[in-house]
């Protein structure tokens, strides 16, 4: 959806926390020197030349001097990346100001606001975009964009269509440049496959093949111990939650069911999804798996969901492909190397399709002073930094290479990727697997073939190998695009009501929710929190959303 600008103000204006990300190298008033034309024009349509006179480029930015794994004497302000970006394009990156944490970050930037003394560069919020937007304070990036972004840049932007570009665009102009939020994270089926083996057992495709797999895990005794000892399926008490293990996702999605999320139909109209009937309905059948004792007894008041799985008591846990490198998973294995966990997109609805629902795909904004001399300096310093962060350009490969310092000492922390990055790189990894071939890797997915080929010749010995085997070749398979259904939310905002009535309404929701699932409200119960929602400042909030998302 494209923005027009609404009336606010500045005094509102609050912060935005860096987005998070990885690198490669990891895992008082503004005065702007005098540019000369000859210095802007060279290179006009290069994303990558120099100029050639020196740029200067200064930023507000939150990066705390505390455990940066500098070398002696860079700092975050002085060091190799921002050398680097010299060299490259002789643009002398400062910092107006710097903040150790995002809070403070926040405070400094209302002030700058509020006094209309903005560094050259910062990033924001979407809130904040919108009401400097409408002050006049940040530039036009339109043109810039156009010209000089890199095709790694603008190949990024594409791959998600016009979702992320449009959330920046105010009447026909890109006054920001947003960050992006991969696909992929919704949460699989893991499950012990040598138990399914042992059992005899097919993998299942629906929930009522879940829910008999389940109950065979807890009757008969697939750990071959001698003890009914294995429970059944757990999650957090909030039920759900994107790019997070223990959620009742996978099930709420085979009856297209999604809890938090802002849905259009068909008609073009917007409803909240947890107040849908399909919600009632998955709610019913997760009522009737506690019951029967398929949900385990104690999952709502269990301090650790994950030491069911450890332990070897517990079968399936729902999770994203990352999940076999974090807790339950190598401690599973450590306890009992037989464990095989293999991932699967089940279960599915009664059209045979896994759904699941989108993150937001756009975290923060980076966005220019509005009357900086030299906007494209902006835009070629972050094309430089990406093809750093990257390893694409030779020169970058060993700066502080082994050091672990954070990606985010680039001048911008501004993440970006392609939306199915995840399954992308588990494209490339599996060819030069298959071939036996890793010498046309990158440097940022050869440690992954190096994992894959040690836990092939020796399973599970080293078991952070097998974990990073086990994510990067089965857990991120199941990230094909092909494999799951998606449906999109639209409004990822807050509305003036949601501010005073959101935190009420969600507790609301999820107490009824999980009082339905435990038995201790009746099914029917479902009903009367949708009246009470609505009643409560849903209606008027829904109006909001809708109003919002044709703008």
């Amino acid at each position: 959806m494209k923005y027009k600008t609404t009336a606010v103000s500045l005094m509102s204006l609050a912060l935005l926390a860096s987005a998070c990300g990885k690198s490669d190298q990891e895992a008082a008033p503004n005065t702007v020197p005098s540019q000369t034309k000859d210095a802007q024009e060279v290179g006009k349509n290069d994303p990558f030349s120099k100029f050639t006179e020196q740029i200067t480029l200064s930023l507000g930015k939150s990066i705390s001097t505390k455990n940066t794994n500098l070398p002696n004497g860079d700092t975050v302000d002085n060091n190799e990346f921002y050398r680097y970006i010299e060299k490259k394009l002789n643009v002398k990156v400062t910092h107006a100001w710097q903040t150790e944490t995002p809070d403070a970050y926040q405070q400094k930037l209302s002030v700058s606001i509020a006094s209309q003394d903005l560094p050259d560069a910062f990033i924001v919020k979407e809130a904040q975009l919108k009401q400097l937007v409408e002050a006049d304070l940040i530039a036009d990036l339109t043109d810039v964009y156009q010209k000089l972004a890199s095709p790694l840049i603008k190949d990024y932007y594409k791959s998600y269509g016009d979702r992320v570009l449009n959330r920046a665009t105010f009447n026909g102009k890109l006054m920001g440049l947003p960050s992006t939020n991969i696909s992929g994270q919704h949460s699989l089926t893991w499950i012990r496959q040598d138990w399914l083996e042992k059992l005899g057992l097919q993998p299942p495709k629906t929930v009522d093949d879940l829910i008999n797999i389940t109950k065979a895990f807890i009757e008969k005794d697939p750990d071959g111990n001698g003890q009914k000892d294995t429970s059944g399926l757990t999650a957090f008490p909030t039920l759900a939650g994107y790019n997070s293990l223990n959620t009742f996702d996978p099930i709420f999605g085979a009856y297209r069911a999604y809890k938090g999320q802002w849905l259009k139909d068909k008609s073009g109209n917007i409803s909240y999804s947890s107040i849908l009937p399909e919600m009632k309905t998955a709610l019913a059948k997760l009522r009737d798996m506690y019951a029967a004792g398929v949900i385990d007894k104690q999952f709502a008041v269990r301090k650790d969901q994950n030491e069911l799985a450890a332990a070897g008591k517990s079968g399936i846990v729902f999770g994203p492909w990352w999940s076999p490198v974090v807790s339950p998973f190598p401690d599973s294995v450590k306890n009992d190397p037989k464990a095989e966990w293999r991932p699967y997109s089940v279960p599915v609805d009664e059209d045979g399709k896994y759904n699941t629902y989108d993150p937001n795909p756009v975290g923060s904004f980076l966005v220019v002073r509005k009357g900086y001399k030299n906007p494209e300096a902006v835009m070629k310093v972050l094309n430089v930094e990406y093809d750093g962060i990257r390893l694409l350009d030779p020169d970058s490969k060993d700066i502080y290479k082994g050091l672990n310092v954070s990606w985010t000492q680039w001048p911008f922390a501004l993440q970006l990727d392609y939306e199915d990055v995840v399954f992308r790189d588990h494209s490339v990894l599996k060819k030069a697997w298959e071939a036996k071939d890793p010498s046309k890797l990158s440097e940022s997915v050869k440690p992954w073939y190096d994992n894959v080929k040690k836990n092939d010749e020796n399973p599970k010995k080293d078991v952070a190998a097998w974990s990073d085997a086990t994510a990067r070749m089965a857990g991120s398979a199941e990230t094909d695009p092909a494999k799951y259904n998606v449906v999109r939310n639209v409004f990822f905002g807050q509305t003036k009501t949601m501010e005073q009535k959101w935190a009420i309404l969600q507790k609301l929701e999820n107490e009824t929710f999980l009082k339905i699932i435990l038995g201790e409200g009746s099914v029917d119960q479902f009903d009367s929190f949708v009246a009470e929602w609505k009643r409560l400042g849903g209606d008027q909030i829904t109006l909001e959303v809708e109003q919002a998302a044709k703008k």
